[in-house]
């Protein structure tokens, strides 16, 4: 019974045996799965030829699987100079791969320690710390917390994508950070990234799906910076709560965001101007135009207008004016793109949007005053 497992043994050892030598002979996109093979079966033998078949891997998926096994196997410098010859997309590309590895290799783990101690500033400029996003070791979460603790710098481009990755690495944990970071910042470019950072921190985007209380805790803490924002960086807190699935935190943003012109009983002023165009049924060309102001009271942010205005409208309004000159016709909304400050802005605006759409072959459109729609 044992004879044939000794066979086996010897079998896989000479096989093992032959596969190092033959590496040495093959072209290189041969020996990416052969050392692969041989890392599994030989993991010294695999060291002892990486300083010659590394160099001549090609920066595509096999290569860079062969390249992890390198590092597993100890021969993290040699991968480390075959990086260097790389083009800067197949630089990329590696590093997502090792990325994808780390959680599961103390190895890469340490490759990637190691390798951002020896690049330095190098390692967050070329965007190295993107294989760090998803892996969650001690030290390699502590490099990004060690990164985003020493502050933007010169290179804010970068850091961004830092924030980015050290928000998803530490999930809610990162949230306090987060809000000192924003707090203590005035430029609006860094403002609004920095926002967006509250939902990577909750995980949204990734395969694992939005992490319903760390997404809770965000909304909380984005809500609570929203008032001091600039508009442009509210913005972008709208659409941050948007994501951590808080509709109800976003709209009501929307007073925050237009607090200028904010009515008296904290509500927001709108308005509509509906054309209808009609073609009757002697070609006579017909046209009137329905003018309403829209109150809201500080829950309807500008994109959200038309919606709720014509659900309005089609319910309260009759526009049948193809249909009296049994004629065909269309009906033309017309909407403001930001709340007024008062009645007088308003008339001004359906003053204007009425010189433009008017057809001059028409000598008076008739204009009907509706009742005020309330959203």
């Amino acid at each position: 019974m044992l004879l044939p497992l000794i066979l086996a043994g010897t079998v896989a050892a000479q096989d093992c045996g032959t596969l190092a030598k033959d590496i040495l002979t093959v072209g290189p996109h041969e020996a990416a799965p052969m050392f692969l093979q041989l890392s599994q079966c030989d993991a010294g033998a695999a060291k002892k030829v990486a300083p010659t078949v590394i160099p001549n891997l090609i920066g595509e998926s096999e290569g860079f699987d062969a390249a992890i096994a390198a590092i597993e196997v100890g021969a993290g410098s040699t991968v480390m100079d075959w990086m260097g010859t790389l083009q800067r997309d197949e630089q990329s590309r590696a590093v997502r791969a090792y990325g994808k590895k780390c959680q599961e290799s103390e190895a890469v783990q340490g490759f990637l320690v190691d390798t951002a101690a020896e690049m330095g500033d190098a390692f967050w400029t070329q965007r190295w710390y993107r294989a760090l996003t998803e892996c969650r070791a001690e030290a390699t979460t502590t490099l990004l917390v060690n990164r985003v603790e020493a502050g933007a710098g010169e290179d804010r481009g970068s850091f961004f994508g830092v924030v980015e990755a050290y928000a998803v690495n530490v999930g809610a944990a990162s949230i306090p950070k987060l809000v000192s970071l924003v707090s203590a910042e005035s430029d609006l470019e860094m403002q609004v990234n920095l926002i967006g950072a509250f939902a990577d921190a909750s995980q949204a985007g990734t395969l694992s799906g939005l992490d319903a209380k760390t997404a809770e805790l965000a909304a909380t803490a984005v809500r609570g910076l929203s008032a001091a924002l600039p508009a442009k960086a509210m913005d972008k807190a709208r659409v941050t709560l948007q994501v951590l699935l808080d509709e109800e935190g976003a709209d009501k943003l929307v007073a925050l965001r237009f607090k200028d012109v904010v009515q008296k009983d904290g509500g927001l002023l709108y308005g509509a101007v509906v054309f209808e165009n009609a073609t009757c049924k002697n070609d006579k060309i017909a046209q009137r135009y329905h003018v309403a102001e829209a109150f809201d009271p500080g829950q309807t942010w500008p994109d959200q207008l038309e919606e709720k205005v014509r659900t309005s409208v089609e319910l309260n309004w009759s526009l049948n004016l193809a249909e009296r000159c049994k004629g065909t016709g269309e009906v033309v909304y017309h909407l403001p793109q930001a709340p007024f400050a008062d009645q007088a802005a308003f008339s001004k605006w359906v003053k204007e949007v009425v010189r433009v759409n008017t057809n001059s072959e028409i000598k008076k459109a008739v204009r009907v005053d509706a009742e005020s729609i309330q959203l």
